[in-house]
Formats: structure tokens, sequence, C-alpha cells
């Protein structure tokens, strides 16, 4: 007789729903910080767009890439778009 079979089932399924919940909030708390990143990321990029020295229309149109799609669009503004502004000011 193992420990198990003297464990009435409805309490093994308890424990079973308590150990599903404790996974359901760790997996809750990678999320919560994922987007939190995402959203933090996403305000970098805003910010740093507008402090660029890019003309008003390209900085809309990041602005409007950053918005449609703030993670992605954040990271393509820090890849691409940042560098490009910045040899396009250092060259006036």
């Amino acid at each position: 007789m193992n420990a198990l079979s003297a464990v009435h089932p409805a309490h093994l399924q308890a424990m079973g729903d308590t150990g599903r919940l404790v996974l359901a909030g760790g997996a809750m708390t990678v999320a919560l910080a994922a987007a939190l990143a995402a959203l933090v990321l996403a305000i970098a990029a805003l910010l740093s767009v507008l402090r660029s020295g890019l003309c008003t229309a390209a900085k809309i149109l990041w602005v409007a890439v950053v918005l449609a799609a703030p993670f992605l669009g954040s990271l393509a503004w820090f890849a691409l778009g940042r560098s490009r502004a910045r040899r396009r000011t250092a060259s006036r």
C-alpha cells in the first residue's frame, strides 16, 4: 500500500487544483512582467522618436508604427529608425 492510496480521491483532486493554480499564478506573473516590459519599451520608443531630429512627418510615421505594433514597432525604431535619425542629424 503506497501513501497516495490512503488519501481520499477528493483530496487528491484538491491538491491537483492547487498545483495548477500555483503554476497558473507563475505564468500570470511572467505574462504581466512581459506586458510591463513591452509597455516600458513602447514608451521609451515614443519618447525617443519625439526627441529625435527627424522632420515632423517622419516623427508622425514612426509614432504611428510604434502605436500600431508596440513591441515590434519599438524594436524597429531602436534597430533601424534611431540610427538613421542620428545619421541624418549628424550630416546636417
